[in-house]
């Protein structure tokens, strides 16, 4: 994947696991530059390369993510945050981007497929609802080494869908870990007559590290809290 860009940015990625080298792949693709790399806390103490940087693309873990945000807003460095499993702390984070005008764009999943689901998601349970007899579930299925669960975009699928239940007080997750599964999400919804199914299959990490890069480009000299909906208009 790969658009035109209006000016190469220069990227700090925070997180240098499996999907902070798919973002590296994906910046260089399209003619950006990666300016720092921090994986652990000794990095940060060699972060002077911080201060050329354009933005900030967080793929880190749950623990570690609200502390990096911290130090990009005390640098005034827009940041991009894929990393899910921290959401008890976005209020507090959210609150002081808007305070103090910093830039913050929060994605659970960042590829364009997903969003495109997640708004057929809330089609369907709008058509279902008009017709009552389904109970709807979801179903996620990660590699082993994911640490949250259920996945950050299996929460967002329940918030999409639940509103568009009149009744309904919440709805199952299943979670599974298998090998080296990049992603599926399945939301159901079963009568006694049939079953109506919709799923997102990931085949790999180039859609959420594209989608990833967009997105640090389109929050580039904007100030404001931010997700995917933004960006995409829907």
């Amino acid at each position: 994947m790969k658009e035109p860009i209006e000016q190469p940015l220069r990227i700090a990625l925070l997180g240098y696991g499996r999907m902070g080298k798919e973002v590296e792949t994906a910046a260089l693709r399209q003619g950006h530059r990666i300016v720092a790399k921090i994986d652990n806390e000794s990095d940060w103490n060699e972060a002077e390369a911080l201060a050329e940087a354009d933005v900030a693309i967080d793929f880190s873990i749950p623990d570690t993510a609200p502390k990096n945000i911290s130090r990009c807003f005390d640098r005034h460095l827009p940041v991009v945050v894929g990393t899910t499993g921290w959401q008890h702390r976005l209020p507090e984070l959210k609150s002081r981007c808007l305070r103090e005008k910093q830039a913050l764009f929060v994605s659970a999943n960042f590829s364009i497929g997903v969003h495109i689901f997640m708004s057929a998601a809330r089609f369907l349970a709008q058509k279902v609802n008009t017709q009552g007899g389904y109970t709807p579930c979801i179903e996620e299925i990660h590699h082993i080494h994911k640490l949250d669960k259920p996945s950050g975009t299996a929460l967002v699928l329940k918030q999409n869908v639940l509103p568009q239940l009149d009744g309904q007080q919440d709805i199952d997750i299943t979670s599974l870990r298998e090998g080296e599964t990049v992603g599926v999400h399945r939301l159901q919804f079963n009568s006694g007559a049939d079953t109506l199914e919709l799923v997102h299959t990931a085949k790999n990490r180039e859609g959420l590290a594209f989608g990833a890069v967009r997105a640090a480009q389109w929050l580039h000299g904007k100030t404001g809290f931010f997700g995917m909906e933004d960006m995409l208009g829907f």
